[in-house]
């Protein structure tokens, strides 16, 4: 798929920065927090048995090191998803209009996710894996990973990919359901038998219930 920018368009606001994100980056402090006590008890019993200063602060130094290494491979803290005002992740109120859903490729691009839900499919040719169509000729959407795509983080960012799209499609009216992403999902990655939030516990979405409201049922 061509086009895209590198810069998301006035409205659109990333999965991350919204308030539904927030539990993800307030358990990756919790954890930088305990590590910090952590390392720096162990270096000061280093220093305590040793007394060699530089020695001692030889795990205070590799802290930000592993820190940032986890940030880099915490998949939920980097979900390559775009919503605009009306979509049910940015607001619980009626929507005012039309959704919109981009999803940020493996380039930086920034591109309208369309119709239809998505899946992933291994690129031999590029290495990594491709985002496609979940149709019958598994339209190519665009290079999504340079990790396989058996990867536990990516599966679990096209589930959240595909949800938001359920509940795009929700607001501007469309026919496909959530139940129906749900059961293709499921055949391919097992993750919404379920939460799709799957052991992040301190957050759930409950699509069906957000699609109902917008229905006024």
């Amino acid at each position: 798929m061509k086009g895209g920018e590198h810069s998301l368009p006035s409205g659109m606001r990333r999965f991350n920065e919204l308030s539904l994100a927030r539990p993800f980056l307030i358990r990756f402090v919790t954890a930088c927090t305990a590590s910090l006590i952590l390392f720096a008890g162990f270096a000061w019993m280093l220093h305590s048995a040793i007394e060699n200063t530089i020695v001692s602060a030889v795990p205070l130094l590799l802290l930000p090191v592993l820190l940032w290494q986890f940030y880099q491979s915490s998949s939920m803290l980097h979900v390559p998803l775009a919503v605009d005002m009306n979509h049910p992740f940015m607001v619980e109120d009626a929507p005012i209009g039309k959704s919109n859903v981009m999803v940020r490729l493996s380039d930086g691009r920034w591109i309208d996710l369309g119709h239809g839900r998505v899946r992933l499919a291994q690129d031999d040719l590029l290495g990594g894996c491709n985002l496609v169509r979940d149709n019958d000729d598994y339209t190519f959407v665009g290079h999504f990973s340079a990790l396989s795509s058996t990867h536990r983080g990516l599966k679990k960012q096209v589930v959240l990919l595909n949800q938001a799209l359920a509940l795009r499609d929700a607001v501007n009216g469309e026919e496909d359901t959530i139940e129906q992403a749900r059961e293709r999902e499921g055949m391919d990655t097992g993750l919404l038998d379920r939460s799709w939030m799957e052991e992040q516990e301190s957050i759930e979405i409950e699509p069906e219930g957000l699609i109902s409201k917008l229905r006024g049922e």
